[in-house]
């Protein structure tokens, strides 16, 4: 099941996907949601592969369980096999960020039957030499600590035997405790005395002890910080929380911010997947406490949050950040350095890209021709003498958007209907993979259009 469920899940078929699900699949979101059957589980995958790369990391047997439900949520029980896997899932778009989830999945007679999305697993690591007893009388506590606490960890001890493997394992002495690798002294990132030693901890007040203190190890285990609290309060839509953590910490609007990534809080508010409870009440809270709606995101590509909520297809985010002041054509784009049009048109994202049309967006030929907004297309064509490159990009934006009226127009003004484009695939694939209306297919293949395996590689105009 393991092999079939990497090759199947990977491989991004929906059919394929589906033939691993029983008719009455559960599944079982970490936020709550609960949806039922195989036709559902499908449409969820279906929104996932068209905008990700799905990639199984790892699966791992998780012997015989139930998950306890007594049918009180209207489920029923389940008892089975089960897998243990985690998926990481690649934005198409290029610098998008990937996201990691945990599955705990039910197979029953080689079918899944349940799919509960749990949360990560954390992992506390002691480090330790044998001639330093320190750890011996930190671990009873650490564990209590956990039980005391109610945090779920895996926690592991490893032996650092020689001057080699302190250097490679960045050892600073013994106990050293990380927290899902993370020293749970900050003061440990700026030191590099590694070696087979005692190790030291000096605790806020000042004094020293043998071992970290409870409230360092609590500390590493969830991130009070303010910028970290704010970020989860944003993303649960807990208003009081975002309101009282900017009234205490006025900077926080004014990221980036290194705790996060040295993004915004903007950026948080938008981040891919979206959709956050109270996401236009969050935004206006951070605009009107000084949050700069424009502000650009670190790394290679300088989107604003406005690019990110329209990769989103967020429709209420956009609508905020529009309300608060941003600017609606703000370059930075991931594709080309466009405007946010050009990211929620090259996605998919045609909420936000219609929503952001509406609100007065311009658009290029390639933009307008997905959109299927005629008057634009016509008007490139008799105004700005467009090259026969520009006009079968724009034909493949069309196939792309599921848009009739522009491909026709572009077709017959030159476009070529075999191009290979984005992705390797031929206008017809591209139409096929946004579920575009079957009269456009079979326009296109009345036409002569073909897939990339039957089409020579060309170069348009």
């Amino acid at each position: 099941m393991a092999s079939a469920l990497r090759a199947l899940v990977t491989g991004g078929s929906i059919s394929d996907f589906q033939h691993l699900l029983a008719p009455d699949t559960l599944w079982r979101g970490e936020d709550g949601t609960i949806s039922r059957g195989r036709a559902n589980l499908g449409d969820l995958y279906a929104e996932i592969v068209a905008r990700c790369v799905v990639l199984v990391e790892d699966v791992v047997d998780g012997g015989d369980s139930s998950d306890g439900s007594d049918g009180s949520d209207g489920t029923d029980a389940r008892s089975g096999a089960r897998l243990q896997v985690t998926v990481t899932l690649v934005p198409h778009r290029p610098g998008g960020r990937p996201h990691r989830h945990h599955l705990a999945l039910t197979i029953e007679d080689g079918l899944i039957t349940e799919v509960v999305q749990t949360t990560a697993p954390t992992r506390v690591e002691v480090l330790y030499v044998d001639n330093c007893p320190h750890h011996e009388e930190l671990l009873p506590r650490l564990r209590q600590l956990l039980v005391d606490h109610d945090r779920v960890a895996d926690l592991v001890t490893t032996l650092v035997e020689s001057d080699d493997d302190a250097r490679r394992l960045r050892f600073l002495g013994s106990p050293t405790v990380r927290v899902n690798g993370r020293d749970v002294d900050p003061a440990a990132a700026g030191r590099s005395g590694f070696g087979l030693q005692c190790r030291l901890y000096r605790a806020a007040d000042g004094t020293v002890s043998a071992t970290p203190s409870d409230t360092m190890i609590m500390d590493a285990l969830v991130d009070l910080s303010p910028a970290a609290t704010a970020a989860r309060a944003i993303r649960a839509g807990d208003l009081a929380t975002v309101r009282r953590l900017l009234d205490e910490h006025p900077s926080l609007a004014h990221g980036p911010l290194a705790e996060l990534g040295d993004r915004t809080l903007l950026h948080v508010a938008t981040d891919w997947p979206g959709h956050f409870p109270n996401v236009a009440d969050s935004i206006a809270l951070l605009i009107t406490a000084g949050a700069d709606p424009d502000a650009p995101a670190s790394g290679p590509h300088a989107e604003t949050p406005l690019h990110w909520a329209a990769s989103s297809d967020d429709v209420d985010a956009i609508d905020a950040l529009l309300d608060g002041g941003a600017d609606i054509n703000a370059p930075g784009a991931v594709i080309a350095g466009g405007t946010p049009m050009a990211d929620a048109t090259a996605f998919g994202q045609w909420a936000a890209a219609h929503r952001l049309l509406d609100r007065g967006a311009r658009t290029n030929l390639w933009e307008a021709a997905a959109l299927g907004v005629l008057g634009p297309v016509q008007r490139a064509l008799d105004e700005d003498a467009p090259t026969t490159e520009d006009i079968t990009h724009a034909f493949w934006g069309a196939c792309h958007g599921g848009q009739a009226t522009t491909a026709e127009v572009l077709l017959s003004a030159g476009a070529d209907i075999n191009w290979i484009g984005w992705d390797d695939l031929t206008p017809l694939e591209a139409a096929r993979r946004s579920g575009a209306p079957e009269d456009l297919l079979a326009w296109l293949q009345d036409h002569g259009a073909t897939s990339a395996t039957l089409t020579e590689p060309t170069s348009p105009g």
